[in-house]
């Protein structure tokens, strides 16, 4: 038996209902949700967010935070000895969704905490009206930046703009209904290497760099 539309949508979407019959300019990736989860939020919210919409959610793995990679840094410039205190942040998070929807969120670790680095939802072609359901997206997230109905991204100015996620540079998130629903977004490659910058950035503060002396 297929969802109906509206069931579907509450679990997925929670952005403001738009008129359908005008295709509006298209969301930021940075605002397009996937049952309350956005890019960047932090896991505190995002914990909340899926109880509200009943996702039951599984944590897997865990990675050093941002404190632990500053103190290892640190302890490289210095050679200092002993252990470095190890404390750590969520990787990622394994929900499966009300009417089975399968959902996974990863997370940076960023100085304020976890926060969502990507998510990846997936819903079985074969429960949903899938001609209905594009034309829903297309009303509630506005105009692609690149790609068709049946494939399309969303992407921030100033960014190359594919279909990809793996080689996306700036924040994106990538629809596919062709045979069925997945809904794939990345903070990019430059939020990666931001978050390993604020990382050196840290470390320098504690233990500024040596400048070699003129001869």
């Amino acid at each position: 038996m297929k969802y109906t539309l509206a069931v579907i949508a509450a679990a997925m979407i929670t952005t403001s209902p738009v008129h359908a019959q005008t295709t509006r300019a298209g969301l930021g990736p940075m605002r397009i949700d996937v049952a309350g989860v956005r890019l960047g939020m932090p896991i505190g919210q995002v914990r909340t967010a899926l109880a509200s919409a009943s996702y039951a959610c599984t944590p897997f793995g865990n990675e050093a935070d941002f404190a632990t990679r500053v103190a290892s840094e640190v302890k490289s410039r210095t050679g200092a000895r002993g252990a470095v205190p190890y404390t750590t942040g969520t990787m990622q998070l394994d929900c499966r969704g009300p009417n089975g929807e399968g959902l996974t969120v990863t997370f940076a670790q960023a100085p304020t905490g976890s926060v969502v680095d990507g998510y990846g939802l997936n819903i079985d072609g074969r429960t949903v009206d899938l001609p209905a359901l594009r034309r829903q997206l297309t009303a509630k997230y506005g105009r692609r930046t690149v790609g068709t109905e049946l494939r399309g991204s969303w992407c921030d100015a100033g960014y190359r703009c594919g279909d990809a996620i793996v080689f996306s540079e700036g924040p994106t998130v990538i629809i596919d209904t062709t045979t069925s629903v997945s809904i794939n977004a990345t903070r990019g490659t430059r939020a990666d290497k931001a978050d390993d910058a604020a990382v050196m950035a840290a470390a320098d503060r504690l233990v500024p760099k040596k400048t070699r002396a003129a001869f």
